[in-house]
């Protein structure tokens, strides 16, 4: 073990040294944080309407160490794609929302709109990292920004589905 952690470093993008308070460190970390409330769901609510969990943490991994080696996302694309097509499906099946509804009906809508929260936080840190890797020019792949966004849409309608 090092002790670069006890002053604060760790090691970020493309191995360089970097403060745990960095926007790469931070957008990683809430990734970390929102792969965490994906796992607290699925260990929960294994193969419940159609929530594919294990995926999803599959994706939030390679997404993170993408982002480690300041990489493309190989899969990115694909799996846009298959979230675009679920966001459609819930999209044609409930409308525009006409109410708000209020979390905490029951434990599975509750996990999942924790997952919702995740994903906006997640996104959060991907813009500001975004913005401070056009500035110093670092490889950014806007597929991940994408799917962090669409990831959010298919949690608030798979929340919608399990509202009772």
């Amino acid at each position: 073990m090092s002790d670069r952690g006890d002053k604060g470093m760790t090691l970020g993008e493309c191995n360089l040294e970097m403060s745990k308070n960095s926007p790469f460190v931070r957008t990683v970390g809430m990734i970390d944080e929102l792969q965490a409330r994906v796992a607290g769901a699925r260990i929960l609510f294994e193969g419940v309407k159609n929530i594919d969990f294990e995926q999803i943490e599959k994706d939030l991994y390679q997404i993170m160490g993408s982002l480690y080696k300041g990489m493309k996302w190989e899969e990115g694309e694909g799996r846009i794609k298959k979230m675009e097509s679920e966001v459609e499906f819930y999209g044609e099946k409930f409308g525009n929302p006409k109410k708000f509804f209020i979390p905490g009906e029951n434990e599975l809508e509750t996990r999942i709109n924790l997952c919702r929260t995740g994903c906006r936080l997640a996104e959060e840190e991907l813009v500001f990292l975004k913005e401070e890797h056009e500035i110093g020019k670092l490889y950014f792949d806007g597929n991940i920004l994408k799917y962090i966004n669409k990831l959010s849409t298919y949690f608030y309608w798979a929340w919608r589905e399990n509202y009772k």
